[in-house]
């Protein structure tokens, strides 16, 4: 059952060098003890239009719900959605790889993690990770989606 209309959350995000989180507190959206979820609908991550176009360079990014401490496999329970951005300015190429599964979109946790690192010769470039949803309060069938998904998936 949906609580509001959907809206969109914003996380600025510099990829550095060296990879680390970037935390994003849910507690702010969602009370999970009221029963209360995001459900998303849509992520995506963009270079933001203030950075140059860089040099030979690939940023990489993992959301999560738990605090990992290196990238994981997109199929290991905690991971949620993966970005892939490599750029080429000499040569005008530009890839962008990612992937989100949409069969059971509830956040639950009250905190998501982003893991970023950039590789080359741009390094740090700053980013925008975009979540579109709504808050929902999840029935038993969605808990038990969450569950067989969650169990289901083998690390």
């Amino acid at each position: 059952m949906a609580k509001t209309n959907e809206f969109e959350i914003f996380i600025e995000i510099q990829a550095q060098a060296a990879a680390a989180n970037t935390s994003l507190d849910m507690t702010d959206y969602v009370d999970i003890a009221d029963n209360e979820a995001f459900e998303v609908h849509d992520i995506d991550i963009v270079l933001d239009p203030t950075q140059a176009l860089p040099g030979l360079s690939e940023g990489v990014f993992q959301l999560a719900d738990s605090n990992i401490a290196a990238f994981v496999s997109h199929a290991d329970r905690t991971s949620l959605y993966v970005a892939r951005h490599t750029y080429d300015s000499l040569s005008g190429l530009i890839n962008m790889e990612e992937s989100f599964s949409s069969l059971t979109p509830l956040i639950v946790n009250k905190t998501l993690f982003c893991r970023s690192q950039c590789n080359g010769l741009g390094a740090p470039l700053d980013f925008t990770l975009r979540m579109k949803g709504k808050i929902v309060k999840p029935s038993a069938k969605d808990y038990m989606a969450l569950v067989l998904t969650q169990t289901g998936n083998v690390a």
